[in-house]
């Protein structure tokens, strides 16, 4: 029973430390694990299978995505490109219950700021005010020149670096929607 459990902690605590992993360097974007040369190593202490492991866990379980490179080795080798998610921000955060067991070093989670990044429901709530107010340019009684004056002052917002870390996906969703070229 004791080894069960030691093994059932030791899981949780590699997939904590490779979620941690991912929140810190997620500005980075997708980072490389597996094989390649480029691939993030496992921290001291936890052997490089349990960190592949891990990897395919918290990507079965949607806390992060993963997009797997071909194995052209014929050995069934795990490689790919991993970035925390929305959802797994969200646990990690503490906002949400891990749908796994996820032990988080808590002198670590301290520094995670929730100030960082507003959630996924403050998120979405900004982008329908944004529809709205592009909704209300369209129909408003003004001249063709003001409507577009209006709604170029908010493409320049929506384009920026700010719009992009507040909104994510939702920035970039809002420009493709309504404005052309």
């Amino acid at each position: 029973m004791r080894m069960i459990l030691a093994k059932f902690m030791k899981d949780s605590v590699v997939r904590g430390c490779l979620l941690q992993l991912l929140y810190e360097r997620r500005s980075e974007g997708s980072l490389p694990f597996g094989q390649g040369e480029q691939a993030v190593p496992a921290p001291g202490g936890i052997n490089r299978r349990d960190w592949l492991r891990a990897v395919a866990q918290l990507s079965e379980y949607r806390l992060i995505d993963w997009t797997p490179l071909e194995d052209h080795s014929g050995m069934g080798l795990l490689s790919g490109f991993a970035k925390i998610n929305d959802f797994g921000v969200e646990v990690l955060e503490g906002r949400l219950e891990p749908p796994v067991s996820i032990s988080i070093d808590k002198s670590r989670r301290t520094r995670v700021s929730k100030r960082e990044q507003p959630s996924i429901a403050q998120q979405r709530a900004i982008t329908e005010a944004l529809e709205n107010v592009l909704t209300a340019i369209e129909q408003a009684d003004v001249s063709e020149q003001e409507r577009n004056k209006a709604k170029s002052l908010l493409r320049k917002l929506l384009s920026g670096k700010a719009a992009a870390k507040v909104l994510g996906a939702g920035a970039r969703s809002l420009v493709a929607k309504h404005f052309k070229g």
